[in-house]
């Protein structure tokens, strides 16, 4: 399941957001850079199935010279020249890939927001909520808006009335699903909506036949605090594996 979770993440992107974040493929994984990403959501290399050669670790740098991006490496995915190249990076706050079959799913639908599948028509309230809740640059809000409607693509809402607070996305790919791009209004968070949207596509996932869901959230720190991660594993998720992120500056090349 470790590198089903990183083809997975790679097919997602190159399949649903080529429309405003550019790829390139490198061995089995992807280089996406997005303009206005200053978090690197979407300017990252990741999807490393395999260990990448010098040569193709060598086309990612190039891919971001003159740029920054963050590069995120499973452990089995450095080159064999890893310690040469790795001077010119800086390493940050690691990830954690999480999975699990199905059927291990807890589900809690313990809030007072509706949730429901979109449409293309209301694309905009889903990019709306995610853009907000990821605190990145509203022109790439129509990106986000684009990936609704795509193929293998299911796009949900938490609403409270006629307003989008909530936002998530299963993608599917055989037996495997995966929960990806999910965020909160500030103003209502903790109020048991990243938790219902686990339960929601999981049940989804499980009725289109999925029999495994995998999703990634940033490792927690010290004290513990990280809500997503809370509510993956809360919900049945596991840890898989960590992966590490190193920062690739514009000054490092």
């Amino acid at each position: 399941m470790q590198r089903e979770a990183e083809r997975v993440e790679a097919a997602f992107v190159t399949e649903c957001l080529s429309d405003g974040v550019s790829t390139h493929r490198v061995g089995s994984g992807v280089a996406a850079a997005a303009g206005g990403d200053p978090r690197h959501f979407w300017t990252r290399a990741f999807g490393f199935d395999a260990r990448l050669t010098d040569d193709e670790f060598a086309g990612i740098l190039d891919f971001y010279r003159g740029g920054s991006a963050l590069l995120q490496l499973p452990p089995w995915a450095l080159p064999p020249s890893w310690h040469e190249f790795r001077r010119d990076l800086t390493e940050t706050t690691p990830w954690l890939k999480l999975g699990g079959p199905i059927e291990a799913i807890r589900h809690s639908d313990d809030t007072a927001f509706s949730i429901t599948e979109i449409g293309t028509g209301q694309a905009h309230d889903w990019a709306s909520v995610v853009a907000q809740g990821f605190g990145i640059a509203g022109h790439l809000e129509p990106v986000l808006a684009r990936s609704v409607g795509r193929p293998h693509a299911r796009h949900f809402v938490a609403w409270d009335g006629a307003t989008a607070v909530g936002a998530a996305c299963l993608y599917q790919r055989g037996e495997l699903g995966y929960l990806t791009t999910t965020a909160t209004l500030a103003s209502h968070r903790d109020r048991g909506i990243q938790s219902a949207l686990i339960s929601r596509r999981a049940k989804e996932a499980a009725a289109a036949g999925c029999a495994r869901l995998v999703a990634e959230t940033g490792k927690p720190t010290r004290d513990g605090k990280n809500s997503s991660f809370n509510n993956l594993t809360r919900a049945g998720l596991e840890p898989l594996y960590e992966r590490r992120n190193w920062l690739l500056q514009s000054d490092s090349r």
